[in-house]
């Protein structure tokens, strides 16, 4: 994992609309569509960062965006208990040569998965979302969107290993972008609407795999399921590109849609009956 792919992109700024809090133990940022907004709902969705955290900038403006055009509350918890990489310490230049970003890599991801490995996180994400579940409204929906690290505990949601006390999925949709820490057989027995982008290029799953975990998902037919294949995208794509460059906002963008369309059209949906 200590491709230079993971160290590559853009910081970006900005004030944020929304604000810290705890919940059920975690530190979270949390954000509403504006006041001004006629799109309001009952409905949550919960990001699951990549390896550089809940504090970042880049994922919290997408938060904002993202509770903006959907009308849900979006959800940022810390997973890593303060134990992510430091995005301004790493200095994630494109410019930077290989031979600099894969010293970095070394340097900082090593200790960064013997610290967070996600499958031992991922206890942390379901006791979250069971809480969670546990306190919204009969009728409110909960999409989960996992980028790059979050996409392990993402996944392993979207199988319904854990259900709620009535017997059902805790989430009612799934969106990843980029994923890793996942393998392909990890997409065998998906049990809600299960989206993904990821790029033709991407370190972290080869474009062989991507082909299998299409044909996984595309085997099951009693679930609606997309893999959508950008060209020329590599890993991280969705939250650290360069605004400045068109082709790589371009892939931002459409990372961006297609999360917002998959959970309008699947929280908007009667909740999977109980099993």
């Amino acid at each position: 994992m200590s491709c230079p792919d993971c160290f590559r992109g853009q910081d970006h700024f900005g004030p944020t609309a929304g604000s810290e809090t705890v919940m059920y133990g975690l530190d979270v940022y949390i954000t509403r569509p504006p006041e001004s907004s006629d799109k309001h709902s009952q409905n949550v969705i919960v990001l699951f960062s990549d390896a550089f955290g809940w504090g970042t900038t880049n994922l919290r403006l997408l938060a904002d965006s993202y509770a903006r055009r959907t009308g849900a509350q979006v959800l940022l918890p810390d997973l890593m208990d303060g134990a992510y990489i430091n995005q301004i310490t790493v200095g994630t230049s494109i410019c930077k040569s290989i031979n600099v970003l894969i010293v970095q890599a070394a340097y900082y991801i090593i200790p960064f998965f013997i610290r967070n490995p996600a499958h031992k996180r991922y206890n942390l994400a379901v006791d979250f979302v069971s809480n969670l579940r546990t306190e919204l409204p009969a009728g409110a929906r909960i999409g989960v969107a996992g980028f790059c690290w979050g996409a392990h505990a993402t996944t392993r949601l979207a199988r319904c290993d854990h259900i709620s006390n009535a017997n059902q999925p805790l989430i009612d949709a799934a969106f990843t972008a980029h994923p890793s820490e996942v393998k392909v057989d990890d997409f065998s027995g998906i049990k809600v609407p299960y989206s993904m982008i990821i790029g033709d290029i991407d370190f972290a799953m080869k474009i062989e795999d991507v082909k299998k975990v299409t044909g996984i998902l595309a085997a099951n037919t009693a679930l609606e399921n997309e893999v959508v294949v950008v060209p020329g995208a590599r890993h991280g794509f969705a939250v650290r590109a360069n605004p400045n460059d068109p082709s790589e906002k371009e892939m931002a963008d459409q990372a961006e849609d297609q999360l917002v369309r998959w959970f309008c059209v699947h929280l908007d949906r009667p909740r999977v009956p109980a099993f």
